[in-house]
């Protein structure tokens, strides 16, 4: 099964496969030259599967960017409050506390 990976920069040929599982990443091959892309296994954030394209979409934590001065695709974890899982609301006895220092 084909998969894509978001998000990712532009790409007219944008599917990968799994090529390797390791405990804590996995390894993606693309589909379009012999570059292997590994992700950490926590920076998943999602997976659909649309059984009508047969296709898997892989959300990452990060991007999937395109090093021109390598000529390959690489995983960058960019920790910023807008990319990946949205963050855990606050308790009411957290948002008191907060409050009180």
């Amino acid at each position: 099964m084909a998969i894509q990976l978001s998000p990712k920069d532009p790409d007219p040929y944008p599917n990968f496969y799994i090529h390797y599982v390791h405990e804590d990443r996995v390894e993606f091959h693309k589909g379009s030259n012999d570059d292997v892309v590994t992700v950490d296994l926590l920076k998943i954030a999602e997976i659909a599967i649309s059984h009508a394209d047969q296709m898997a979409y892989i959300r990452v934590l990060g991007r999937v960017v395109w090093h021109e001065d390598i000529k390959r695709w690489r995983w960058r974890f960019t920790p910023t409050g807008t990319v990946g899982r949205p963050p855990k609301p606050l308790s009411a006895s957290m948002t008191l506390e907060r409050n009180r220092i």
